[in-house]
């Protein structure tokens, strides 16, 4: 399915440069990376504590400056990213086709998605908020990856994907996991 690729929570940009790359190579579309870099939103409550003291020591602004060297070679109008939490993105991208930033100029999007990769805070109430604001904007036949869907650390991803299959599971063509993420084809 053609449509842009829209990537919640990018960090470092590992998995943006992949999707970018399998986006290009396949003719899909172009990559929006949603992130907001920022040290408030890393909070995941996670069961143990162990990621939230782990994200207490990190510099949301330094992760930054290494997606963008991560990305910005491989970029050439094909990607770019918003700095906002996931919520005000989505109503970004909802009303403007053109994405700007001084790093990676202007892009142009689409406007429906063909490849949802929710991999943002994994705080159940967040990414319960990422599904209800973004998977409406996803074409017929494509795909919602709710990754960590198995996470050692908490089931804030699980219980929002079974919740997701549960209430839609009408409009849903295959469902499995692998990797411990969740794949989901739209009908």
């Amino acid at each position: 399915v053609a449509g842009d690729v829209v990537e919640i929570g990018s960090w470092w940009g590992k998995s943006a440069f992949l999707l970018a790359r399998l986006a290009r190579l396949y003719g899909i579309g172009k990559l929006l990376c949603v992130d907001p870099w920022s040290n408030q939103h890393l909070v995941q409550e996670d069961a143990t504590g162990i990621v939230d003291g782990g994200s207490a020591m990190v510099d949301a602004g330094e992760a930054l400056a290494v997606f963008e060297m991560n990305l910005l070679p491989y970029s050439a109008n094909h990607v770019n990213y918003l700095r906002l939490p996931s919520i005000e993105a989505s109503a970004f991208y909802r009303k403007n086709r053109c994405v700007t930033t001084p790093r990676f100029g202007n892009v142009e999007y689409e406007g429906r998605i063909a490849l949802l990769h929710i991999d943002g805070n994994h705080a159940h109430a967040a990414v319960q908020a990422d599904v209800a604001a973004w998977t409406g904007l996803v074409a017929s036949g494509g795909w919602i990856v709710l990754d960590d869907y198995t996470w050692p650390y908490g089931d804030g991803p699980r219980r929002a994907g079974d919740a997701f299959l549960a209430e839609n599971g009408h409009d849903v063509a295959t469902a499995f996991t692998m990797g411990g993420a969740l794949f989901i084809r739209l009908a």
